[in-house]
């Protein structure tokens, strides 16, 4: 029985041989490697070999979501690892994959870094925006030298795009993948970073510190066609929105931080330990909000405030007490009637007013200098003005929502930019 399955959908032959190569190199030698050929592909390997399966479906699958539930359908293993038919595995990656799951048999999803190799296999050094937070190794392999990005840790913020999400080489405990119900067949981009989502919610990331694998840049990248390249940036926006509240909370849960939602009369989700002013159904902390709670510094993973910053006057007092609950990258979510349509004004218990230049003070140290009462520094993960519904839209009741960081020492680092000099 193969210690680890390897799988790849593959359209386009002319990488294979390659990959299969770099499979052979492994110091594990207990793989099985799943070759699903889609379309008009034809391929074998040069070398028979009894550990390659190479399938052809019997119909051409609609999109790469469904390729790879096909595929990792005929997986034996306890791990499966994505391997793109254009990539190449490093000697170490499959065991030291296998090894990290059995050290963290919590785990579900392994990853590590990743360097770039153009269409010839030469190494490329790929550079992205500094600002965004990343950093860069060197390695050398087999005399080779490879300069790389390195991966984001597995924080909720950088899980939730897939810009900062981790990267390959990306292995899946089986009995995660099984559980979360596998890719979504549906998705033709992104089946990845959904699945990850969903495996996220279910079980802790662990990063290997190590370049194990090699992408494969060339015109046949998805993400280097104009039109798929603009639905994957705008399908990663929509997979966030819906992802990310649950990969906070789940982040919280095994971290083993309180969660707090504020107003908690008001119908509190389940996850959360309900504040509110009043005693009543869902409360579990009475407090008058921005008085001190009776909670430690840094002791709070996320806190929710959706209806809730219009009724505090002391924005100042509000934005430095909840900063203080927070631990270093703690989440505060917040949705708030904007003051560009009618809802922030139309209620007269609204006694505070918000936009999203609002949280500008609170995220970018150009706007907080000129208020020194604020303490508070946090990183935006999302800010956007949005109709929550149809009748929201109709009535012009915008609501402006902030995802923030709180920024600490010891805060891990998250993808995008950090508007505090020296915070990052």
């Amino acid at each position: 029985m193969p210690r680890a399955s390897v799988v790849t959908p593959s359209h386009d032959p002319r990488f294979l041989d390659a990959a299969a190569a770099s499979l052979r190199t492994q110091t594990l030698e207990e793989w099985e490697w799943i070759v699903l050929l889609n379309g008009p592909a034809e391929w074998a390997p040069a070398e028979p070999d009894e550990r390659i399966r190479v399938i052809r479906h019997d119909r051409p699958v609609s999109g790469v979501g469904e390729a790879k539930r096909f595929a990792n359908g005929y997986a034996r293993g306890d791990v499966l690892v994505e391997f793109d038919h254009d990539d190449v595995l490093l000697p170490g990656a499959l065991e030291r994959v296998v090894e990290t799951f059995e050290a963290h048999p919590e785990a579900s999803l392994v990853y590590s870094h990743a360097a770039s190799i153009d269409s010839a296999g030469d190494p490329l050094d790929v550079a992205y925006n500094q600002e965004m937070g990343w950093q860069y190794a060197e390695t050398d392999v087999d005399g080779v030298h490879y300069r790389y990005p390195v991966s984001f840790p597995p924080t909720p913020h950088n899980v939730s795009y897939i810009w900062f999400a981790p990267n390959h080489v990306r292995a899946f405990r089986r009995d995660a993948y099984v559980a979360v119900g596998g890719h979504d067949a549906s998705l033709a981009v992104l089946d990845d970073h959904e699945l990850m989502s969903r495996l996220y919610q279910a079980g802790p990331f662990v990063a290997i510190d190590e370049c194990l694998y090699l992408q494969r840049i060339h015109d046949g990248n998805t993400h280097r066609i104009a039109g798929v390249n603009a639905e994957i940036q705008q399908r990663t926006v929509d997979l966030y929105d819906r992802h990310f509240e649950a990969n906070a909370l789940a982040w919280a849960r095994r971290e083993g931080l309180a969660c707090l939602d504020l107003g908690a009369a008001h119908a509190k989700p389940q996850g959360y330990l309900g504040v509110d002013q009043h005693d009543g159904p869902g409360v579990d902390v009475v407090a008058r909000l921005p008085e001190r709670l009776d909670l430690p510094d840094s002791s709070v993973g996320v806190i929710r405030a959706v209806d809730f910053f219009e009724h505090v006057a002391d924005k100042i007092g509000l934005i430095n007490e909840l900063h203080r609950l927070l631990v270093p990258g703690g989440v505060l979510i917040t949705r708030t009637p904007s003051t560009d349509g009618r809802g922030a004004f139309q209620d007269p218990t609204h006694v505070a007013f918000y936009n999203e230049n609002s949280f500008w003070y609170y995220s970018d140290e150009n706007y907080t200098r000129y208020v020194p009462e604020i303490e508070a520094r946090f990183q935006v993960s999302r800010l956007h003005t949005h109709f929550p519904t149809e009748w929201h839209r109709q009535t012009d009741i915008p609501y402006v929502v902030a995802h923030l960081l709180a920024l600490k020492p010891g805060a891990p680092p998250n993808g995008g930019p950090v508007r505090f000099a020296g915070l990052r």
